[in-house]
């Protein structure tokens, strides 16, 4: 009996490794604040390989036992699935013990796209009720922070792909904020995904 519980612990340990196999972009809930902001992670024959956008950080082993990752047999924290392009890590603060961080994993998709990237960069998408609005290039902030508060409050977006993944990345004051991946783009509509903790977990937001 104990050597089947073993061998049905393997067998549940593999499918949750194989799983998670792909490239995630993690997003911290409520205030938490992340170093670096942006955190990809890419799970690859037993290395976790984290990256900020720009270039890869660290590679380490990893492993799963039960519901725990473990990265150089250090705990990473306790998972749970959502759905097979998500899952909720449970973690404690480093900085603070008593603290307990919930962060979302999300899975990259190829973007659905028939357009260039150049193309995708001459449009522009808004949702007026929740005051959304996505251009490439240009300055988006309002015009009255602008003017109170210059250069401290430029607000500007670009796109970037990374492997078959188009982003939209947010500079504030002149710095990279975040990015958020896109699901699928054309004429009509953007969609994004990456940041919502509520189903369906993405955003469609119209052609100006």
């Amino acid at each position: 009996m104990r050597l089947f519980t073993i061998s049905i612990l393997l067998f549940m340990n593999l499918i949750f490794a194989q799983s998670f196999e792909g490239k995630w972009i993690m997003t911290a809930n409520g205030n938490t604040y992340m170093i670096p902001k942006i955190n990809l992670f890419e799970f690859k024959n037993e290395k976790l390989i984290t990256s900020d956008s720009e270039k890869v950080l660290q590679t380490n082993n990893y492993k799963i036992v039960g519901n725990e990752i473990l990265v150089e047999n250090n705990s990473f924290g306790h998972f749970r699935i959502v759905n097979e392009n998500r899952f909720t890590l449970y973690k404690n603060d480093e900085k603070d013990s008593k603290r307990n961080l919930e962060l979302d994993f999300v899975r990259l998709e190829t973007t659905k796209t028939d357009l260039t990237e150049s193309e995708i960069e001459k449009l522009t998408f808004e949702n007026k009720e929740l005051d959304i609005l996505i251009g490439f290039n240009i300055e988006l902030q309002k015009p009255f922070l602008l003017e109170l508060m210059k250069d401290k409050a430029t607000k500007k977006m670009t796109l970037k792909k990374i492997d078959s993944t188009l982003f939209i990345c947010i500079y504030e004051a002149g710095e990279l904020d975040s990015i958020i991946p896109i699901k699928e783009v054309n004429r009509e509509f953007i969609e994004i995904y990456g940041f919502s903790r509520k189903e369906p977990y993405s955003l469609k937001i119209n052609k100006t």
